[in-house]
C-alpha cells in the first residue's frame, strides 16, 4: 500500500523551520540549504514544495497570518454581546511577547514588516494582515459599545425617546485603527525590551474600557 504523504503538514514544518532561520539570521539569511537544515530534511524536500526562495518567504509570511488568526482571532461563533469587551482586550493582548514562543513568532513577524518596504509580495500579505485585524476589531468594539448603550437605556426609567444602541460606523473605525495601532506600538516596544508586557497589556485594557465607555 502507497505510503500516504500529508503535504500541508509538511508544508506547515517547512514554514517552522523558516521562522526559525528568519528569526536567527533575518530573512536575508535565507536559503533552501538553511531552511532544510532547521527542518532536518533534505534540500531536495524544501524544493520539492517551493521553486523559489522567494516563495518560500512569502508562504511563511501567509501562513503566519494564518497561524495567527486561527489562534488569537475572535471567536466567530455566535455568542453574547455581554463579553465582547474582553474578547477584544484579549484580541488586542494576544500578540504581547508573554512567552518565548510569541517572541519568536513577534521577532519574525517584524523582520516581515520590515522588509515589507522594499518587497510587494510581503507588503500584500502585511497589509491584508492589517486589515482584517482593524475589521475583527470594528466588530467586537461594536458590539461592546451595542452592549454599553443598551444596558444604559434599560436603566434609565425615566428616557422617553428611543436610544439608538448601534454605534457610528465611522467613528467605530477610526476608534478601532487606534486600538489596533497602540496594541501593536505597545507589542515592538515590549519586544525591544522598552516596556513589560504586564505593563503593555494594562495599558491596552485601559484604553478599551475608555474606547467603549466613550460617547
Amino acid at each position: 500500500m502507497p505510503k500516504i504523504v500529508d503535504h500541508e503538514q509538511r508544508r506547515g514544518e517547512i514554514a517552522l523551520a523558516l521562522w526559525q532561520v528568519i528569526h536567527e539570521h533575518g530573512i536575508d539569511g535565507v536559503s533552501f540549504r538553511a531552511v532544510a537544515k532547521a527542518a532536518g530534511v533534505s534540500i531536495g524536500r524544501v524544493q520539492h514544495y517551493f521553486t523559489s526562495k522567494d516563495e518560500l518567504v512569502v508562504f511563511g509570511c501567509r501562513a503566519m497570518v494564518s497561524a495567527a488568526e486561527q489562534h488569537h482571532g475572535p471567536d466567530p461563533s455566535p455568542r453574547e454581546p455581554g463579553p465582547a469587551r474582553d474578547e477584544l482586550a484579549d484580541f488586542l493582548c494576544a500578540p504581547l511577547p508573554l512567552t518565548e514562543g510569541l517572541r519568536v513568532g513577534s521577532s519574525v513577524w517584524a523582520t516581515y514588516l520590515a522588509k515589507s518596504v522594499s518587497h510587494p509580495g510581503i507588503a500584500a500579505v502585511v497589509v491584508e494582515a492589517m486589515r482584517g485585524r482593524v475589521e475583527a476589531t470594528v466588530a467586537l468594539l461594536a458590539a461592546a459599545r451595542e452592549t454599553q448603550e443598551a444596558q444604559g437605556a434599560r436603566g434609565d426609567e425615566q428616557l422617553t425617546h428611543r436610544v439608538e444602541v448601534a454605534p457610528k460606523a465611522a467613528k467605530v473605525q477610526s476608534t478601532a485603527l487606534a486600538l489596533v495601532s497602540l496594541s501593536e506600538g505597545l507589542n515592538t516596544r515590549v519586544l525591544a525590551g522598552a516596556l513589560g508586557a504586564d505593563e503593555a497589556g494594562a495599558l491596552i485594557r485601559d484604553a478599551v474600557d475608555r474606547a467603549v465607555h466613550a460617547d
